[in-house]
């Protein structure tokens, strides 16, 4: 026994020798050096507790791409394990970690033993971070228990060859109809002259044809460059993308949001995004709103809530972008929000976050917007959220599936792209995709137009667009369910206006076609979205967007000399129709005057039933029938 002790005795003081040449390098950052001593201290003695501390704190905060991070993690877990097991009251920051391994692993039993064995022991000045960590951490696992008791379905799908490759896929993005995926994907530089970077992320685009996802290729110029770009997001009719892009000469930080608009089929130079969007910090992943005026993306700048935050920018009239804000404590914590993005639909806002109670790492959730505001998030539940990083996660326009990136074993590669059918308390409301061409009645010829249209209900702009030039093609996404105004305007042509509701079940797409008028004396316009008061000349609210077009097309026109003319259908004594026709063009007129438009530029008309537009012996024909309108009198 005296020979055993002494034996004992010499190797603790060899592993110790051992650890202290090791601390030379650790404190010179040579790491490889250290952990080179450190394996030696442990030959000496295998549970010397410096040493097994000092490898686990290496391994933990490494910031070496040998190995993965998950890789690195694994090994610090190892050292920890044996320490606590040995040396329970060496360290108490080493329970912290030791429960965040059982956390991983779903063991909840034996992460709230270390959890609070560390509690206990924790100075509350010294180690304040650790505690605060710890109390999180322990709402966690009360959510651990019961999401794994209650799983939500979950079937993925690996999109195929046509999609991924031995390498990485991430950050998907749709077009309103489904049909055009683009993506990230993550390769090895081949040329290192012309690259920063052993890897480089560029864009890659796949169209579906008979159901089936064609074999993608990269995204046409200007897009991929000698930077990085990553994160695309289209508008719902693909015409608009923004990106982010890393490194540029014209950037404001290391990575800055850019659009690129197509015409036809060439899409333009991308323009910086400029510095009310983007700052000196990290900003990127954004996510365009089915308005076409809101823009959602997240950023490291100084003034959020967290590590990083989801921010939000509006478009105006005149295309200039506002100062961009933060969305607020709702979403944003003091951990990481990342990877938003908004359903077409402008329902539901999804993304990722490491501080909202979850899985643990970076889980999914999904907040409504209810009256304007977003609801506490929902965590979108297990086993699509795991205890490792879900992110790249959309929603179709259908909400019907879901699109993710992931490193699920059984893959094609590195992260490839997956879907799987959403389960329904997580879908967002269904929408409709309303498409068609904007063309001259008179020529047939395409025109560049600008749409809007706004629910009748709240007078909220929900959609928003602007047809191709070339094509006259459009294309909108709206919520099923709603009655809404549309309306159309495009330079040198009269604007057109009408409403619709979207209410049938299953409907899934509404083709129109829109003819617009040059303007020239004798045109006219129905105007589609004024509203009155039964058997009343008042005005209602919702005729007010209307009304604020016409009036700004006479702004913008100042020659034009109209007539604003009342109608009815033929129900009632004629001379009353007469009547309410001619004070319903007076209101209207009065609103105009109010606003500042010359008297001598308008001319108030009741024409009663006179002049019909259609058969008064159905509803939908005098509905048709009563109505306002204007004609150019003078251009």
């Amino acid at each position: 026994m005296a020979f055993s002790l002494s034996l004992n005795a010499q190797n603790q003081k060899q592993a110790d020798r051992e650890f202290k040449k090791a601390l030379e390098y650790i404190n010179t950052y040579n790491e490889e050096a250290a952990i080179q001593r450190l394996n030696r201290s442990l030959g000496y003695d295998s549970i010397y507790p410096n040493s097994l501390l000092a490898l686990a704190e290496i391994y933990y905060n490494t910031k070496s791409n040998t190995l993965s991070k998950e890789e690195y993690l694994s090994l610090s877990y190892k050292y920890y394990l044996k320490l606590v097991e040995h040396h329970p009251d060496f360290d108490p920051v080493a329970h912290v970690r030791v429960g965040d391994y059982h956390l991983k692993e779903y063991n909840v039993d034996k992460a709230e033993h270390h959890y609070y064995y560390a509690l206990e022991r924790l100075s509350p000045n010294r180690h304040r971070t650790s505690i605060e960590h710890i109390q999180h951490n322990i709402k966690n696992l009360a959510f651990v228990r019961h999401a794994i008791n209650n799983p939500v379905e979950f079937e993925p799908i690996n999109l195929g060859a046509s999609i991924n490759t031995e390498h990485s896929e991430y950050f998907p993005a749709l077009i309103a109809d489904e049909s055009s995926l683009v993506f990230t994907r993550l390769t090895p530089n081949p040329d290192k002259t012309n690259r920063r970077s052993p890897y480089f992320e560029d864009f890659y685009i796949s169209h579906k044809k008979d159901g089936e996802w064609t074999r993608s290729e990269n995204m046409p110029p200007p897009f991929n460059s000698d930077v990085n770009e990553g994160a695309l997001t289209l508008s719902p009719d693909g015409r608009e993308a923004y990106f982010a892009r890393c490194n540029a000469k014209d950037g404001y930080g290391s990575c800055d949001i850019y659009v690129s608009i197509r015409k036809g089929d060439k899409w333009s130079q991308p323009k910086n995004l400029g510095p009310k969007v983007n700052s000196p910090y990290w900003d990127t992943q954004p996510s365009m709103a089915s308005d076409g005026r809101t823009l959602f993306f997240v950023s490291n700048r100084e003034g959020g809530h967290g590590k990083s935050d989801i921010w939000y920018t509006y478009k105006n009239d005149n295309g200039e972008w506002s100062e961009a804000v933060n969305l607020g404590p709702t979403i944003n914590t003091l951990g990481q929000e990342m990877f938003p993005f908004i359903h077409p639909s402008n329902t539901t806002l999804y993304f990722s976050s490491d501080h909202h109670i979850g899985m643990g790492g970076q889980d999914i959730f999904y907040s409504k917007i209810v009256d304007g505001r977003f609801t506490e998030p929902t965590n979108i539940g297990y086993p699509i959220n795991t205890s490792s990083d879900e992110t790249s996660f959309i929603v179709s326009p259908s909400g019907k599936y879901a699109l993710f990136s992931s490193d699920i074993e059984g893959g094609m590669g590195d992260r490839d792209l997956y879907t799987f059918s959403l389960y329904e308390e997580a879908q967002p409301t269904p929408i409709v995709y309303m498409k068609g061409r904007v063309l001259d009645n008179e020529t047939n010829s395409p025109v560049e137009a600008e749409f809007e249209i706004k629910d009748l209900e709240t007078n909220r702009v929900i959609a928003g667009t602007i047809s191709d030039a070339e094509t006259g093609d459009y294309l909108l996404v709206l919520p099923m369910g709603g009655s809404y105004a549309l309306n159309s305007k495009a330079d040198n042509y009269l604007f057109h206006s009408e409403n619709f509701e979207l209410k049938q079940k299953g409907l899934e797409s509404y083709e129109k076609d829109i003819y617009l008028s040059p303007i020239d004396t004798g045109s006219s316009v129905v105007l589609n979205n004024i509203f009155y008061a039964t058997n009343s000349a008042e005005l209602l609210p919702e005729s007010k967007p209307e009304l604020e077009t016409l009036l700004a097309m006479l702004k913008n026109n100042p020659s034009i000399k109209i007539e604003v003319s009342g109608h009815t259908d033929n129900t009632g004594i004629a001379e009353n129709n007469m009547l309410l026709s001619r004070q319903r063009a007076m209101s209207v007129v009065g609103y105009l005057l109010e606003n500042g438009i010359s008297p001598s530029r308008l001319v108030p008309k009741g024409y009663g039933q006179e002049k019909p537009i259609d058969s008064n012996e159905t509803e939908e024909g005098k509905a048709r029938n009563r109505r306002t309108e204007f004609k150019i009198l003078e251009k």
